[in-house]
């Protein structure tokens, strides 16, 4: 089904970008708290001030949600809830959630509420939108690394509401399967910490300890520009169009919003100016569609910075104290900022002067095609060094002053009735308002009240949220009304209108709740009895033919070997000599990956029950792709179902979750402590990983983008059959 109107959904780290999406045009705003939330370092709000900010969106007819998109500890699970009950009693519109343990909570405690599995879940399949639909979710925010076709197929199967990202950051790693963050720094991006090591420059080097390439930002993608895609989008059925940015100054919020509002409301081509102005908002060495169209190599990287590039304006011809001489490729002005790119250096600074080529000093506009000095700079600067702006003064104080002038309005329709020894009456039709003044008009003694009157002082809304744009007067002749008293109408109707968009719930009613919900599954998981049986396990990473891993296995840790964990991709190709070399002698379990490309996917998807079949014991499974099918067959096989450490299990209510579902052993989070692992398994069959673990699930491949293939188009000749790494400046 085709959505007739899309949503726009704009991010807010503070209450400035709050109003900026507001006057933007935003359908929906997403925000956090202190606490909780992916995006830890952007001001965020406390609840106070996120409770007037519902108010004032809900004026407005503008939705809010709440990300609280990290994963959660034991100690912090009542909190969290407590947080959600108090917005949600205020009129929150849905929260956006990682933690799966969180969700199966607060759906039995807040059914009504809307949960948004975030982005943060890695959903990529339409079996895993329909699992999610099952267990209570009313949306899902898809992964960033999907095409539109991809998208497309996930809308057609589905009546669940569906989220895009449109615009904005591109993380290198499927969103919460990233813990490079966490191994490198200690500092976990499933709990909204990230350090952005993605962002640094890395060298590759090969098998042989060559260096491919020095010193680039290898991992550091280009930001997701959609706007060529709006309709497209809106056509395959896409409930919400998201923009990335709660990091982001207010300045981008309105402009990126106010630019998508455009495109969303009206068909038509990308102007060049609009292209140009998100441009010049921020952009990471040019623009991309991230994966919308297809999956894409090199050119998604931004070799040469991590960083806003701005937009280029020249080439520095000579270096003159403390200015730089530029023939403009673009208009400048006093205040923009500025980055020059030199000999591997970028040297920051805002214009503070502008002088002609005769060295006069201009210090106003300049047109491009000029040749001018700008300055000030104390660095030493090459020429032909490159130069952008990366800010500017024009463009900013230009939004500057629409959000200072700009008040978001709703418009509604509104009929007053004013008769002779009649109290005045007002309907608002679109609030369901009928509204009764105590005043009765008086007869005229010399100038009659009339219809413009009346309308032009129900017109004076400039400062509130509603413009009646609509009025309808039905006047007795000979009638007379002061102005005092319209104006004194017109406030209170208006806040019978706000008062009426309040929502205050009773929250001794979900605490009631949220008190028995926690104390019935903390009884439930202090009676689950811990089976666990010690298991001696190996993981093939790489399957060989020529390796025994028993015997490797006994070698290297003088025990026996219990399971052998064979990746399904390595099964298909060495299938008949794993079952013949293995089958009886040691538990064959198949690996799902947390993210399954179409034609493995295929292939699982025919063959998976023939494979049970075939002396498998169990299957490790990396996500909920294949969660449905599986359990369904587990009641005709006999094997065992574990759940894999890429589904962030960091608290019990978690772990019991997915016991519940059916799973027969967990792996909690790597980014645990040995403590916490004690703890799991006091109650749960664990397993913990001491060997080496992915920190990346990327749709993006180094080694295929720059070593093999020349194009985009070209196929790949698969250097990964050798060995490659990363080395960053920072480490030996």
């Amino acid at each position: 089904m085709v959505n007739k109107k899309i949503e726009l959904l704009s991010p807010a780290g503070n209450l400035a970008s709050f109003k900026a999406a507001c006057i933007g045009g935003a359908d929906a705003i997403y925000m956090g708290l202190s606490k909780f939330n992916a995006r830890q370092m952007a001001e965020n709000f406390d609840v106070e001030k996120y409770i007037e900010c519902i108010e004032y969106a809900h004026y407005r007819g503008i939705k809010v949600y709440l990300t609280l998109n990290t994963l959660l500890y034991d100690s912090e699970i009542k909190e969290a809830i407590d947080l959600v009950i108090k917005l949600y009693s205020r009129g929150l519109d849905a929260v956006i959630i990682q933690d799966i343990g969180l969700a199966y909570i607060l759906h039995k405690i807040l059914p009504d509420l809307h949960l948004h599995a975030s982005t943060q879940m890695s959903v990529y399949s339409k079996s895993q939108v329909k699992f999610l639909e099952s267990i209570g979710f009313s949306r899902v925010v898809l992964a960033r690394e999907l095409t539109i076709q991809e998208i497309k197929e996930i809308c057609e199967s589905t009546n669940m509401e569906t989220e895009v990202f449109i615009h904005g950051a591109l993380c290198v790693s499927m969103s919460g399967q990233c813990l490079l963050s966490s191994v490198i720094g200690s500092r976990s991006a499933n709990r909204g910490a990230c350090a952005q090591p993605c962002r640094m420059k890395y060298s590759l080097f090969d098998t042989n300890n060559k260096e491919v390439i020095k010193e680039k930002y290898l991992l550091s993608k280009k930001d997701i520009y959609g706007l060529e895609y709006v309709n497209e989008l809106k056509n395959i059925g896409v409930t919400s169009l998201k923009i990335e940015g709660r990091n982001k100054s207010f300045e981008y919020v309105l402009g990126v919003t106010k630019t998508y509002r455009k495109y969303i409301d009206k068909k038509m081509d990308v102007l060049e100016n609009d292209k140009y102005i998100l441009k010049q908002l921020f952009n990471r060495d040019g623009l991309s569609d991230g994966y919308l169209k297809k999956v894409r190599y090199k050119e998604s990287i931004s070799l040469l910075t991590p960083k806003n590039k701005g937009i280029y304006i020249g080439e520095v011809i000579k270096k003159y104290k403390k200015y730089v001489k530029v023939k403009l490729a673009e208009d400048i002005s006093m205040h923009d900022g500025i980055e020059i790119y030199s000999e591997g250096k970028v040297i920051s600074n805002i214009i503070t002067c502008i002088k002609d080529e005769n060295g006069n000093i201009l210090n106003s506009d300049v047109k491009k095609g000029n040749y001018v000095y700008i300055g000030d700079f104390n660095e030493n600067i090459k020429e032909k060094s490159s130069v952008y702006r990366t800010s500017s003064s024009k463009l900013n104080k230009m939004l500057a002053q629409e959000f200072n002038t700009g008040n978001k309005t709703k418009n509604l329709s509104l009929q007053i009735i004013i008769k002779s020894n009649k109290k005045i009456s007002l309907e608002v039709k679109e609030k369901n308002i009928n509204y009764e003044y105590d005043y009765v008009p008086e007869i005229a003694k010399t100038k009659e009240i009339t219809k413009e009157d009346v309308i032009k002082a129900f017109s004076k809304t400039k400062d509130e949220p509603y413009l009646f744009s609509n009025i309808e007067v039905i006047l007795d002749k000979n009638l007379f009304i002061p102005i005092s008293v319209l104006n004194s109408i017109r406030r209170d109707l208006t806040q019978k209108i706000k008062d009426s968009e309040k929502i205050l719930l009773d929250t001794c009613e979900f605490i009631n709740k949220e008190k028995d919900v926690i104390k019935d599954l903390d009884n439930k998981i202090s009676k689950l009895n811990n089976c666990n049986k010690k298991e001696n396990t190996y993981f093939v990473y790489k399957f060989s033919n020529n390796i025994d891993y028993i015997k490797e296995f006994k070698n290297k840790f003088n025990l026996s070997l219990d399971i052998l964990y064979i990746n399904i991709a390595d099964f298909l190709k060495f299938k008949n000599e794993i079952i013949n070399k293995y089958k009886g002698k040691v538990k064959l379990f198949l690996y799902i990956h947390n993210f399954v490309g179409k034609n493995l996917d295929n292939i699982i998807t025919k063959n998976i029950e023939g494979y049970l079949s075939e002396g498998i014991s169990g299957v490790l499974l990396g996500s909920f792709a294949y969660f449905d099918m599986l359990i369904k067959l587990k009641e005709k096989y006999n094997f065992l179902l574990y759940a894999d450490y890429s589904f962030n299990v960091t608290n019990l209510y978690s772990a019991y979750f997915l016991t519940m579902l059916g799973f027969d052993k967990i792996t909690p989070s790597v980014e645990l402590s040995g403590t916490e692992y004690d703890n799991f398994s006091k109650y749960f069959n664990i397993e913990c990983v001491n060997d080496i673990i992915t920190v990346m699930t990327s749709r993006y491949c180094i080694l295929g983008s720059f070593i093999g293939r020349e194009g985009e188009e070209e196929s790949c000749k698969r250097p990964c059959k050798n060995m490659y790494y990363l080395k960053d400046l920072h480490r030996c």
